[in-house]
């Protein structure tokens, strides 16, 4: 698809029949929200097509929503006809100079972003840019701001990438968490304390430094996965994106920061952060968990000055339990990033982030097992890696299991697991949306080694042999069908 802008892809969606023109008049105040969950639920096999609210009471702008809520879309967004397409070129960037020690493994994470090898490129004049309000005249208000959920403080821009960089290395840092609009010029960022958005503010605060920031919306929708997407520390997101497109991203200086944005953004908020002022306090906003974040005390982001394209459109991911849009960014992860993953662990055979977890509390994973106790070892370093902090549960299953078959692992964990045995602890930092969590931002941890046990990890008995018919029989049984009168 060669698109760069967010209107470029509606148009593509519209005509091949994968998005709805929602015409009639909608509040921009929960029923956007729940139209949208609605349909969402209502085609619970990942069926349902991108709705376009053009009549939204009180505002010129319309809204978009469930974009990225198909794998069959998520794949043309991504410009590849498979996952395991993107996979692959993952792994061939790593496969010249694979290392045999996991040592040097791991130091290859962070050559990462070298290898990526497709800068953005910087122009002078861009189509976010068309209109473009400074200081007093902006005003937030002329947008069709949504509240998702009835019990949230504030409205929330949920598909904004926000955009920084490190004062210390001057590398650029793009991730995407709420941001509640707190009034008509101040937003409210909801970093958890181990986000690397929030570490940054700490470096600019220990300096007594104001950081500059920036708020995207739309553009080419790769660049909203790239900001979701666990990359290593230092990889550029919009690099990543470049990698996608296999083309480089248009980035534009900014109107009032110095910061690059994406040229062919929607809409592009810019503002400061006062790091020597009071923390306000916020209320709840609703979470990708499908509950609310309490309210917390949070440095606004005082806006300094808007730009976007002379007929914007407002994009939104609406947070809800799964079945969401964003559980679409958890399945193309686990296939984009598993050769990534088997550089820290290289028995790895396959991985999976069940819908049932958010995308972000359970994750099923298949390893070749050669020695006892790997499982364990499996779960210690996957819960080692920094981007894998939110995990409650780790499910280890062998070789020939399907991860993405749900009822297939809890069938060998119900069967293979001994509780006295086979259970691995932890407690360390946890995942802040976490509720269930007693203190918040550390959490309890449980590994589940539902592999094949052998006498040298404690089991003294024969493991049994596994019911299995013969291919032989299987296939004659295929051939049958007809015959047997059950095609």
């Amino acid at each position: 698809m060669n698109a760069d802008h967010l209107a470029d892809f509606v148009a593509n969606f519209e005509e091949a029949g994968q998005l709805v023109r929602i015409s009639a008049p909608v509040e921009s105040e929960l029923e956007i929200a729940a139209i949208t969950e609605h349909v969402i639920k209502s085609n619970p096999e990942g069926l349902a097509p991108v709705l376009l609210f053009d009549q939204v009471k009180g505002h010129k702008v319309p809204v978009l929503t469930n974009l990225y809520g198909s794998l069959p879309r998520l794949l043309q967004i991504l410009r590849t006809d498979s996952l395991d397409a993107i996979a692959d070129r993952v792994a061939g960037l790593l496969s010249p100079d694979l290392p045999e020690g996991w040592l040097d493994s791991l130091k290859m994470i962070p050559q990462f972003s070298q290898l990526l090898n497709i800068k953005p490129r910087i122009v002078k004049t861009a189509s976010c840019q068309q209109v473009v309000k400074l200081g007093r005249d902006v005003n937030l208000s002329e947008f069709p701001l949504l509240k998702n959920w009835p019990d949230e403080a504030f409205p929330t821009i949920t598909a904004g990438q926000i955009v920084t960089f490190d004062p210390d290395t001057n590398a650029r840092f793009v991730n995407a968490r709420p941001i509640q609009v707190i009034s008509e010029q101040q937003l409210a960022i909801r970093w958890s304390q181990h986000d690397a958005g929030y570490q940054l503010l700490q470096k600019y605060q220990s300096r007594d430094q104001q950081m500059p920031a920036a708020i995207v919306l739309g553009g080419d929708p790769v660049g909203l996965y790239s900001a979701h997407a666990p990359l290593p520390t230092l990889t550029d997101p919009y690099a990543f994106s470049g990698f996608l497109r296999n083309q480089s991203l248009e980035l534009v200086k900014g109107r009032s920061i110095d910061l690059e944005v994406p040229a062919h953004a929607e809409i592009v908020m810019e503002g400061f952060i006062d790091t020597t002022a009071d923390p306000l306090e916020v209320g709840p906003v609703a979470n990708p968990t499908g509950y609310y974040s309490p309210s917390e005390y949070v440095l606004p982001l005082h806006l300094s000055a808007v730009t976007h394209r002379a007929n914007p459109i407002w994009p939104a991911l609406i947070p809800a339990a799964p079945p969401a849009e964003e559980g679409l960014f958890a399945q193309a992860t686990e296939r984009i990033f598993r050769p990534l993953l088997k550089l820290v662990v290289p028995e790895l055979v396959d991985v999976h982030f069940p819908p049932s977890g958010t995308g972000r509390y359970l994750l099923f994973v298949s390893i070749q097992k050669s020695y006892p106790h790997q499982a364990r070892r499996v779960v210690n370093a996957l819960w080692s890696l920094e981007r894998l902090l939110s995990l409650k549960l780790i499910i280890v299953v062998d070789q020939d299991v399907n991860v993405h078959n749900e009822s297939e692992v809890w069938y060998h964990v119900s069967t293979n697991v001994n509780p006295g045995r086979d259970l691995i602890f932890s407690e360390g930092p946890g995942d802040d949306y976490d509720h269930s969590a007693t203190v918040k931002g550390i959490g309890h941890k449980l590994g589940f080694d539902a592999t094949r046990k052998t006498t040298a990890e404690g089991h003294p008995r024969e493991w049994p042999d596994a019911l299995q018919m013969p291919t032989e029989i299987q296939q004659r049984v295929q051939s049958r069908l007809d015959e047997l009168g059950l095609s």
